[in-house]
């Protein structure tokens, strides 16, 4: 068989179910090689799409997602997916046609070194230059993207390797993502005995909860010792809103509504908790110390090390440590009520368009405990993060790591094909809808419906506001609107525009009800944003 055929046989083994991209003359094979597997090659409109439909792909199902374009442009176009997916911590395998292997020189058209562009930002990078090495290299790159701290794996494909005979056979085994063993019982008896010691304990829990599927027993964890928990925006629903010990999310530093708990505990639990996320400096805040539980070592961080680390199998650490607990009082449930009391007050209207808390809690309203919202980046972005109460794990899912713009139309097609049965909406500006927003004729060809709901204010928010903030006056923040509800219908969308909150809620609850595959531009009052930043 030819060496493209090898690949896909291995892409079965290692259980992918799509493959985005875009074709190229250097993945032809690879292409019609696919025509005869199981698995779906999801055309999209632009490589960059393709890479954070996969990243998202990885994310909800801890298996890597599987993204194809082909070398040069298409290649550069893959590479801010890939780099989200690294700085998010996303498994997924990246894959580019090349020329072939004796015409890789330099200068040549449209050759680049893409094994070197694509290191800096991968796990691992690497070039199959023999179609026997095809099943090996294969499985090695979905083993290493799904390890803890998984991420992407990029490998290079020459089409003359694509063509290449072989009669190497793909790998019997699929591996999960690598767990250690739990940690030396004397460990878990030490941070055991912190705890007890503790008068304020805090657990800080980041998406190293959610990758070890070890929510059910965080829970309990934190129901066994009484303590307060908070999760990172990236872990959010580690902890449901509505349990007694949750502070929902943080990371919007001084502007967090809980900051408080910080400069008050004495003792900070770090559970499956990444520093990219939130860095210390933000909450390590006085005397106390801070135990790291995760899968992996902690992150380094300048000036920042946990006073006591544990590696093991998460879901084991934390049922360990969920024996014979000493219950205190929550010390924290006075902060609860004044996050609960702040989420619920909302500002009035007056007719200049929806406030943007208004917004998020109609979306809110509009979904149920594990349905889904995907918020893109920008202002509306720290409004998510900071007023929409998540009760269950992948259910606000927002980008905290590279944060690039234009991710929310292609995430919601991805958690779209991963839950069909559940309700999507994306919360996209519309700078960052701009973007990426031709793939809603990807989603309509797929027939995978959600609902875009689009903050339209024409501007680039919090650059504006930064600066302002720095110079008193800001240049090339502001562009042209675009007619939101024309643009949805070109691409046989249904589109909707709405000016109160009462129209966003109706309409909201409409498109959802009728599964449609929607668009609805919101016309915003920004006056609120000021209050944003977050230093």
């Amino acid at each position: 068989m030819k060496g493209s055929d090898a690949l896909v046989k291995c892409l079965e083994n290692e259980r992918v179910r799509h493959v985005f991209g875009i074709p190229g003359e250097e993945n032809l094979d690879l292409m019609d090689s696919l025509i005869d597997s199981d698995m779906e090659f999801v055309l999209t409109r632009h490589e960059s799409s393709a890479a954070f439909m996969a990243g998202m792909i990885g994310r909800l199902t801890r298996r890597p997602g599987a993204c194809l374009t082909t070398l040069g442009p298409g290649a550069s176009n893959m590479v801010i997916g890939v780099a989200e997916a690294y700085l998010s911590h996303n498994p997924m395998v990246a894959m580019s046609g090349q020329v072939g292997r004796e015409c890789q020189r330099d200068p040549r058209k449209q050759y680049i070194d893409l094994v070197s562009m694509f290191r800096p930002i991968t796990k691992d990078s690497c070039s199959i230059r023999n179609a026997d090495d095809i099943p090996e290299l294969t499985h090695r790159a979905f083993d290493l993207a799904s390890r803890e701290r998984p991420g992407p794996v990029f490998m290079e494909l020459p089409e003359d390797v694509l063509k290449e005979g072989t009669d190497a056979a793909p790998s019997t085994m699929w591996k999960d993502g690598g767990r250690h063993d739990a940690s030396d019982v004397r460990d878990v008896e030490m941070v055991r005995s912190l705890i007890a010691s503790a008068e304020r304990p805090l657990v800080l829990a980041g998406a190293g909860v959610l990758r070890a599927d070890a929510v059910h027993q965080l829970r309990s964890f934190v129901a066994a010792w009484n303590m307060p928990a908070a999760m990172t925006w990236m872990g959010a629903g580690a902890v449901a809103y509505d349990d007694p010990l949750s502070l929902n999310t943080i990371g919007l530093r001084g502007a967090d509504t809980v900051r408080e708990v910080f400069s008050e505990a004495d003792l900070i639990i770090l559970v499956g908790f990444d520093l990219i996320e939130f860095e210390p400096k933000f909450w390590n805040v006085g005397r106390k110390q801070v135990v790291y539980l995760g899968e992996a070592p902690c992150d380094t961080v300048p000036g920042f090390r946990p006073d006591v680390e544990l590696i093991g199998d998460l879901g084991k650490m934390l049922a360990g440590l969920s024996r014979l607990p000493a219950r205190r009082a929550n010390w924290a449930s006075d902060i609860r009520r004044q996050l609960h009391d702040s989420l619920a007050a909302l500002p009035g209207e007056d007719g200049r368009g929806v406030k943007p808390q208004h917004i998020i809690k109609a979306v809110r309203d509009s979904l149920g405990q594990k349905d889904v919202a995907i918020s893109d980046v920008g202002a509306h972005l720290i409004w998510m993060a900071k007023r929409y109460p998540v009760y269950e794990p992948h259910t606000m899912l927002v980008s905290n790591g590279l944060i690039p713009m234009g991710v929310g139309v292609p995430w919601a097609i991805a958690a779209k094909l991963v839950h069909p049965e559940r309700k999507v909406v994306a919360s996209v500006g519309d700078g960052s809808f701009a973007m990426t927003c031709m793939e809603l004729e990807t989603a309509r060809r797929l027939g995978t419906p959600f609902v875009a709901v689009v903050w339209s204010d024409a501007s680039y928010e919090l650059i504006r506001l930064r600066q302002e903030k720095a110079f008193g006056r800001n240049t090339g923040t502001s562009f042209g609107m675009v007619d939101v509800v024309k643009f949805a219908e070109s691409v046989g969308v249904e589109g909707h525009r709405v000016e109160t909150s009462d129209e966003l809620r109706e309409a909201l609850v409409g498109c959802l009800r009728d599964d449609s595959l929607a668009v609805i531009e919101v016309v915003v009052d920004k006056g609120g944003n000021d209050g944003l930043l977050v230093g």
